[in-house]
């Protein structure tokens, strides 16, 4: 009877302890799968905007660097000069089949401008052509007035697009400038292929007074599609139906896709669209059911040692502890005979 009291005030202590222990192990986990929850949506969101912002980037350095190189094109130069038209119409022609066979670009728009920002010569309208430019494009200013060139987000007649515009100069005399011109289309294409991201361009629909190419681009509440429809997945442009379009600082999350709002901005610093970037919200599911598989893992592991440290501290407070005091109690109990 001794031996099991004895053992009682021990063990009941030590085993409660143990239990305490692990329980607290298993509310912490609880609340740990709500954290790894709310941190990978943190670390998904933030991934999903630098890889916009890297698309963009890159988009703004292959603009800057091509009408650079273009602003020393022999051609263009001698056009602008002689005031020649046919001169740049044949050394375009000329760039725009090496680009062809040569990179990604498969049509190429470069727009030339002259000294007074009058349109000189549109690669893919080469019959239009003189009409002034001052009033409504600032870039074009902005490059005539400190001769360096830039790389921006401008609106026209084809909607949102980055222009590259560089000036160019003979003889510290200002011939005009050159634009090199792309779209939106190889960023949803690059992010679908590279990280299957999905991406939407929408641009303001009170911009298609001036964007008069998108008229019949899907809309979708206040907005019109910027990029081709047949490269943006349906299933995501009809789940942007659902979320707040112009809110860029948190997360969203629709039927099917996790995503987030970037404002796109133009070159006076007005928002004039969003980018909307998404991935499958079953992609998300999964790293988080990654993270948590690794968390319970740990549990088990903790809970493993946990056991064996009890079974061990039993054995030892048993041998050391226990049977001594119940051997000396057994001795006094002789000697008081």
């Amino acid at each position: 009877m001794f031996d099991e009291s004895v053992s009682k005030k021990i063990h009941v202590p030590l085993v409660l302890s143990m239990f305490i222990g692990l329980l607290t192990i298993l509310i912490n986990f609880f609340y740990s799968v709500e954290d790894i929850r709310s941190e990978v949506y943190s670390s998904q969101s933030k991934e999903l905007r630098a890889a916009y912002v890297n698309g963009l980037r890159e988009k703004k350095v292959i603009a800057l660097t091509n009408v650079i190189n273009l602003s020393s094109n022999y051609s263009i130069i001698e056009s602008l000069k002689s005031q020649d038209r046919n001169v740049a119409i044949a050394g375009l022609q000329t760039l725009s089949r090496k680009f062809k066979e040569q990179t990604i670009y498969k049509n190429i728009k470069v727009h030339l401008h002259d000294a007074n920002l009058r349109s000189f010569l549109r690669t893919w309208d080469v019959e239009k052509y003189g009409e002034e430019l001052a009033g409504f494009r600032k870039t074009l200013r902005d490059v005539k007035k400190n001769k360096k060139a830039i790389a921006t987000i401008e609106l026209g007649r084809a909607g949102l697009l980055v222009r590259g515009i560089a000036p160019i100069e003979n003889d510290g005399v200002y011939l005009g400038s050159v634009e090199f011109m792309q779209g939106f289309n190889s960023i949803v294409k690059n992010l679908r292929k590279n990280r299957e991201y999905e991406t939407a361009f929408l641009m303001k629909e009170d911009y298609l007074s001036v964007a008069t190419a998108l008229s019949s681009s899907p809309k979708i509440k206040e907005f019109v599609l910027a990029v081709k429809e047949k490269n943006v997945d349906k299933d995501f442009l009809n789940s942007l139906k659902g979320v707040e379009i112009e809110d860029t600082k948190n997360f969203q999350i629709s039927d099917e896709y996790f995503l987030v709002s970037e404002p796109i901005k133009d070159f006076s610093n007005v928002i004039v669209g969003y980018a909307l970037i998404g991935e499958k919200t079953s992609m998300v599911e999964t790293v988080i059911a990654k993270a948590k598989s690794s968390l319970l893992k740990q549990v088990y592991i903790i809970f493993f040692i946990d056991i064996i440290i009890l079974i061990y501290l039993i054995i030892i407070v048993r041998k050391k502890i226990i049977r001594p005091i119940v051997d000396m109690e057994k001795m006094a109990q002789e000697l008081s005979l």
